[in-house]
């Protein structure tokens, strides 16, 4: 028996089923509706005019002008009418170099020179600090553990019973392989990396993870997600009351205990093994000292209720996603990470305080692309093509030896009591 009609509500997409690009473009409204009427830039330098969409004039400066909406930024218009809507110019973010960078991971491998977007006094310097305490102790090790994009559809049933027979029908071993595969046939790049499905009370969420391929992937689960709602319709034999494309578990541009142990995007480790001599040359403590203060910074942080135990590689993140092209609001779910610091004794004589350092990072939720969304606008692709980064997994490795040296710094630099000096002496010249 074919199921009752369903009241969805779901955002717009560029197809139901099929989402090849040809239907995308097909059915994706026009700039000149999109814009306005074929207005691809608001900000009119000849008559030196900023309009907003109904027309009405808005007040500038002439620093606008000048910075925002300067010659360039207006002529390339065009080439931002598919990420920006009510496009007006462009924001000049200050860019820093950090490297060189030893990584010695399976996608990267060499060394990097990395830009970096900030405009936080001492943070670079730091990050480069680290990057040569790293480089010299022979370079880190970073793996990827997995790869999930994720998206939730969530569906409604009048009680806990209804809801829990769909549960049983979703939850299926072979209904969910079954699924997978319908996904993989109708969206391109698409491949299922896991399906879970979850019953709260009268809900029931299906948490889809894709690999993408060189995109990130967000907008490609959710044509997934819209294909499975569509789907459940056609397949469950009983009533769906109400569906919806997202029930809140993919917990999307938001920290969760879902994005630290489970994981979003890129899944990776990293670690390094740094010697005393490195350590008092360059991060001027020492292995003992560093680890006492870093396992006591994240004891408290732990007892305060942190979700994200480390140091501050929030920082580090957003600065990595903004200069390489990446969506920087993706740090509320990366932030999600978990940094260790440990004496390594070289020897099994080695005396506490003569070992060298042991620092790790687990970054389970590491969102980056090198195709889609903004990552090749002119500015970032430049900006990316410094680190000579051929592919997504070369750059995920490199994000997280990035957030590595970030916390090798900011630890040595609080515990040496140079952290207020460090920050008066660059941010007061």
């Amino acid at each position: 028996m074919a199921s009752a009609p369903m009241a969805v509500r779901t955002m717009a997409v560029a197809s139901r089923h099929a989402v090849s690009t040809a239907a995308a473009r097909a059915l994706a409204p026009a700039p000149a509706r999109f814009f306005g009427s074929k207005v691809l830039c608001f900000s009119d330098r000849e008559t030196k005019t900023l309009k907003d969409r109904s027309g009405t004039v808005v007040p500038t400066t002439d620093a606008f002008w000048e910075y925002v909406a300067d010659e360039q930024s207006v002529n390339d218009a065009p080439k931002y009418q598919n990420n920006t809507e009510n496009y007006i110019g462009t924001v000049k973010y200050p860019i820093g170099l950090i490297g060189p960078l030893k990584v010695n991971g399976e996608y990267a491998k060499r060394d990097y020179h990395v830009p970096m977007a900030s405009h936080e006094g001492a943070l670079l310097a730091s990050y480069s600090r680290g990057a040569k305490a790293i480089t010299l102790a022979g370079g880190c090790s970073v793996r990827i553990k997995g790869r999930s994009m994720l998206r939730a559809p969530v569906f409604f049933f009048n009680n806990i019973n209804n809801a829990n027979d769909f549960y049983r029908f979703a939850n299926d071993e072979d209904m969910k392989a079954k699924l997978s595969k319908h996904i993989e046939a109708n969206v391109n790049h698409c491949k299922v990396t896991n399906l879970r499905v979850i019953q709260t009370d009268r809900k029931v969420h299906i948490s889809i993870g894709i690999d993408s391929d060189a995109a990130a992937g967000q907008n490609k689960v959710t044509y997934a997600g819209d294909l499975v709602m569509q789907t459940m319709k056609e397949w469950y034999p009983k009533t769906i009351p109400e569906a919806y494309i997202e029930g809140g578990f993919n917990a999307g541009k938001r920290v969760s205990v879902l994005h630290a142990l489970l994981g979003k995007g890129h899944s990776l480790v990293v670690d390094t093994v740094i010697p005393k001599s490195v350590c008092e040359k360059v991060l001027h403590t020492t292995p003992y000292r560093l680890q006492r203060f870093q396992k006591m910074h994240n004891r408290t942080n732990e007892f305060m209720g942190g979700i994200s135990c480390t140091a501050h590689v929030a920082n580090g993140l957003a600065a990595f996603y903004i200069a390489n092209g990446q969506d920087p609001a993706c740090t509320a779910e990366s932030q999600a990470a978990v940094t260790h610091f440990d004496l390594w004794k070289d020897t099994p004589a080695t005396r506490t305080e003569d070992g060298s350092l042991y620092a790790s990072m687990t970054l389970n939720s590491v969102i980056v692309a090198t195709v889609g969304g903004g990552v090749n606008l002119p500015a970032f692709k430049a900006a990316r093509d410094i680190t000579g980064v051929t592919n997504v997994n070369e750059l995920a490795e490199l994000c997280a030896a990035v957030a590595l040296s970030g916390e090798v710094s900011f630890y040595a630099a609080m515990e040496s009591g140079e952290f207020t000096s460090a920050h008066w002496n660059m941010t007061h010249k």
